[in-house]
């Protein structure tokens, strides 16, 4: 805890240093048009916290045309809080853009930018422009529902993707907003189409309280319960990175009994008392004793979260972060956000809320590393951060997310927060999980 909360206070103290603000210090890390005569992409981003979604658009939407000096977005990503109407939103951006290819979704008490994080009673919106000569982007998206499964869902809107895209073959990245509760059916529908070695990075959609008001956008169309996905194809480099950031606990386990998304039982002895002990009574103790009702335990399991122990095909022991919802007394089962099968191991892993906010420091860190991409080459970025992370993190410290990530990568970036996480993980392939953030960089 000590030496996240140091590492925090370094970057800032550093940031205090330089005598500068943070719109002026990302000045510092790119060159400007008349330094650069090679630039091949401009992005700008763009918020507002305005009440009225006409107002809320023009004001992010001019902030972000100072970025792209003077061209025209070819792709936009808007995210943004269930407060407005999110119809609406598209429509207005869809008024100034006519035909530009938009792809996003609903974020859940706020939106980040290099300016900030942006919340408000009236709502929060972030847009992301990107013009580029070295960048093609293809939007795609489906419903889910009686005449469409998720995994067809994920097919048909990755389809749809590269056929905007106008480029035949596979995408060197693919972003994903989905709808919560379906994320792996939609990933195997997703790599039925482009195979298991691209990778896909995104987050599920969210809204402000667990209601269901979640939104997805493809262009100018606004699903509850569907899939938007982007295909990108590029020549520049690409770096990404997809992490839970929780410390690793000596307690493990095999999954015995389970169905779908709840756990019935591991080791042979009811989840919720193997749990319970797991954890010394700290997430749901003073329930234990009780039979019968469910007990939500969201809000401390965040400190508490499982992982699926998973050897990949690299030789590498990976873990893939599970969230506990809620626990049902009279069969003292537990209900996750990820699907789970008999059989898998499970390792009790454990954090605090420095090391959930240091995680804006370390995972685009490791994503410039895994595209060998310096600081100052880096174009763009779009971050995931769950929700629940979030919450966990006192308010009057969140500021300091978008701080970390601007510090580390040098570039404008969007972002929202998400209710469960997708990403790739080498020697694994594409997965979804909870409690995890993830960022693409592109330089």
């Amino acid at each position: 805890m000590r030496a996240a909360r140091n590492l925090i206070i370094t970057l800032l103290v550093s940031s205090l240093l330089c005598g500068c603000t943070q719109t002026e210090q990302f000045k510092l890390y790119g060159e400007s048009e008349e330094e650069n005569t090679n630039i091949s992409t401009w992005v700008g981003c763009g918020w507002s916290i305005k009440p009225g979604e006409k107002d809320a658009v023009s004001e992010a939407i001019s902030i972000m045309e100072e970025g792209l000096k003077g061209k025209k977005p070819e792709y936009i990503i808007a995210f943004m809080t269930v407060d407005y109407n999110v119809t609406e939103i598209v429509e207005e951006i869809l008024k100034h853009y006519p035909g530009v290819q938009l792809y996003g979704g609903t974020s859940c008490a706020a939106v980040l930018t290099k300016d900030g994080y942006h919340t408000s009673t009236n709502g929060a919106l972030a847009v992301m422009g990107i013009y580029s000569e070295n960048i093609t982007f293809g939007v795609g998206g489906a419903e889910i529902g009686d005449r469409k499964s998720a995994r067809e869902a994920g097919r048909a809107a990755i389809t749809e993707a590269i056929s905007n895209a106008g480029l035949d073959g596979k995408p060197d990245i693919v972003l994903i907003t989905a709808s919560p509760g379906h994320e792996e059916e939609i990933l195997s529908g997703i790599e039925e189409v482009i195979g298991e070695d691209v990778p896909v990075f995104g987050g599920s959609a969210a809204d402000n309280t667990i209601e269901g008001k979640w939104k997805q956008i493809t262009n100018d169309r606004v699903y509850s319960n569907g899939v938007s996905v982007t295909a990108i194809f590029t020549s520049m480099k690409i770096g990404y990175a997809f992490e839970s950031g929780y410390l690793i606990m000596e307690k493990e386990g095999v999954i015995t009994k389970s169905s779908g998304r709840r756990i019935y039982e591991i080791d042979g002895k009811p989840a919720a008392d193997v749990y319970n002990e797991w954890t010394s009574g700290k997430v749901f103790g003073k329930y234990a004793n009780q039979t019968s009702g469910k007990v939500t335990i969201l809000a401390n399991a965040t400190f508490y979260p499982l992982a699926k122990k998973v050897v990949g095909v690299d030789n590498k022991t990976h873990y893939i972060s599970i969230h506990p919802e809620s626990v049902n007394l009279s069969d003292r089962s537990i209900s996750v956000f990820v699907n789970v099968s008999d059989g898998e191991r499970v390792q009790l892993m454990h954090g605090t809320w420095e090391i959930l906010l240091n995680r804006g420091q370390t995972t685009p860190a490791k994503a410039l590393e895994k595209g060998n991409i310096e600081k100052g080459e880096t174009a763009f970025g779009i971050y995931i951060f769950c929700a629940g992370t979030l919450l966990a993190i006192p308010e009057n410290e969140r500021d300091k997310l978008p701080l970390l990530v601007g510090q580390t990568i040098g570039a404008p970036f969007i972002g929202t927060f998400t209710f469960g996480e997708q990403g790739f993980i080498e020697g694994v392939g594409n997965v979804h999980e909870n409690l995890a953030n993830s960022i693409v960089v592109v330089g």
